[in-house]
């Protein structure tokens, strides 16, 4: 029986998790990786007499106990958000649910490090509440309506971002192809002639020019960075070309870097990549993601965020 102080609940090919557990094997630390989508090569009992939970592939058999294990790295979510290819079967369907069920059910290890528990993730990933809470905390916030109509003071000549509420993954049947929404510059007048009575969506005002950064945080030590093409602000969502751009840490005023300390611990997360907006000197919090990519950042700059995140795990000070 191989006893684990560490979890590590996330997808065969996740970056970002290569590293974490990169930095567990260079401390010759007992953890386990568990693969999503590889539940069923594993056969898992809880047991909740003797309070463990014992894992078994291949012939191993790995052991968690409840009240000992040391931290655990939760980069799964919390929402059924993927579309499948074709449309699942009975058995499918209770598959996917009942092993989401599971996932969240891991929060009975309440002695340890979480990053992040999923209970904290379900709540903080809703971005109504994140942006009242920043407004709460003083950090200024785009003008914003969420709403599946345009009867509201949208100007025509005005650009707008749009964005889906949730994040949203689709599979495109007809073309065989999946799809992933980014956030899109429209004009009132093109807002005004569309039907949104389907669903609702995220409107915002446009902030250009500005200047993008993102800001890991993990349990209260922050890793800001500005994100430029050619030295410069981009217009747009700097996602659709992650790869092409310009990552350059820096400090952010004590104002702000007081405010996100208190969103980040009201929002109950140890770990969250945060959107900024930096326009004519202010400010602007756009969202936080509580399981956010962070891996091609430590390899832009040279930060030691999975570093901090192991010693997060351990419990170990980190700033």
């Amino acid at each position: 029986m191989n006893k684990i102080d560490y979890l590590i609940v996330s997808s065969t090919i996740d970056f970002s998790t290569d590293m974490v557990c990169y930095r567990l094997l260079e401390d010759n630390e007992k953890f386990y990786r568990l693969n999503r989508d590889e539940f069923l090569k594993h056969k898992i009992v809880v047991d909740l007499q003797n309070e463990v939970m014992i894992i078994s592939i291949d012939g191993e058999e790995y052991e968690a106990q409840f009240e000992h294990l040391k931290g655990i790295f939760f980069r799964a979510p919390v929402f059924l958000r993927t579309q499948s290819k074709k449309e699942l079967s009975v058995q499918e369907q209770l598959e996917r649910n009942q092993w989401s069920s599971f996932l969240r059910n891991l929060i009975v290890f309440k002695n340890a490090n979480w990053i992040n528990n999923p209970v904290s993730t379900y709540r903080a990933e809703n971005k109504i509440f994140q942006l009242c809470i920043a407004k709460e905390y003083g950090l200024e916030v785009p003008v914003t309506y969420i709403s599946n109509c345009t009867d509201f003071n949208l100007e025509s000549d005005k650009k707008y971002i749009v964005k889906s509420l949730d994040t949203a993954l689709f599979y495109d049947m007809e073309n065989n192809k999946e799809m992933f929404t980014y956030s899109n510059v429209v004009s009132g007048s093109e807002l005004n002639e569309y039907d949104l009575t389907s669903a609702p969506i995220f409107i915002q005002e446009f902030l250009n020019p500005k200047i993008d950064c993102r800001v890991t945080y993990v349990q209260g030590k922050l890793f800001p960075v500005k994100i430029l093409q050619n030295g410069k602000g981009l217009y747009g969502d700097w996602r659709m070309r992650k790869e092409e751009l310009e990552y350059i840490p820096f400090q952010l005023p004590t104002y702000v870097e007081n405010a996100i300390h208190k969103l980040m611990k009201k929002l109950e997360l140890n770990f969250g990549g945060i959107d900024l907006a930096i326009v004519s000197g202010e400010y602007y919090f756009i969202e936080v993601n509580p399981t956010g990519e962070w891996g091609w950042l430590e390899v832009k700059t040279g930060t030691n965020i999975s570093k901090t995140i192991k010693r997060a795990l351990a419990g170990d000070k980190v700033c």
